[in-house]
């Protein structure tokens, strides 16, 4: 059945797991997942049809997990709790837009200058295998991490902070890294979500660049 097709969940149904939510019920989040998340995702993806649907994904993700983290933030009395859910997850699709317009920027700037003339006779007097010259751009382009940080990291840690810097966004790929492949889908988005949310802040206090 398509997006457009599907018949939302009951009212009383959305209402039911918001109070399990406030009441601290620990299955309610894996049931507000499963109830929400994957039709949440296909709403943004339906109505932003230029969108890269990781993208949208990952706003829903980031919704869900909003919710879970502060369930006072959702009024029922206002609004039935998918339409809260899509305005939240529109104003983080909208911030994750932005976000990737500032690296496409970035990442155009570097082209442009990796293109010139001479920067071309520089790199390749340098070195001459392309190979090289691309991991070392990659390099150059990319921030350090900040001292101290990287010696306070697990392995499975340090390998989801490199996919992060490197703009990796499908989530199997971190389910993969954190062994979480054998877990239901909705598990996987869920704690991949988590870990990057805290590496994110680890990385903030430690005075680094968010991306």
């Amino acid at each position: 059945m398509s997006p457009s097709e599907s018949s939302p969940p009951p009212v009383d149904e959305g209402r039911a797991l918001h109070e399990r939510l406030v009441a601290g019920d620990p299955t309610a989040p894996a049931d507000l997942a499963n109830t929400f998340l994957d039709r949440l995702a296909n709403w943004l993806i339906l109505h932003n049809p230029g969108v890269d649907p990781h993208i949208c994904n990952t706003a829903a993700e980031d919704a869900i997990l909003a919710l879970i983290r502060n369930p006072a933030s959702y009024r029922p009395e206002k609004q039935s709790l998918e339409v809260y859910l899509r305005m939240s997850a529109s104003g983080d699709l909208k911030n994750l837009l932005r976000s990737e317009r500032r690296h496409v920027s970035r990442r155009m700037s570097w082209e442009v200058v990796e293109l010139s003339p001479a920067a071309g006779n520089c790199l390749w007097d340098e070195d001459s295998d392309p190979a090289r010259i691309v991991a070392r751009a990659d390099d150059e382009k990319r921030p350090p991490l900040p001292s101290g940080l990287q010696e306070t990291l697990t392995r499975e840690e340090s390998q989801v902070l490199e996919l992060m810097l490197e703009g990796e966004r499908r989530t199997e790929v971190y389910a993969a890294v954190l062994g979480l492949t054998n877990r239901p889908i909705l598990e996987q988005r869920l704690e991949v979500k988590r870990v990057k949310d805290r590496l994110k802040k680890r990385l903030e206090r430690a005075g680094g660049r968010r991306e």
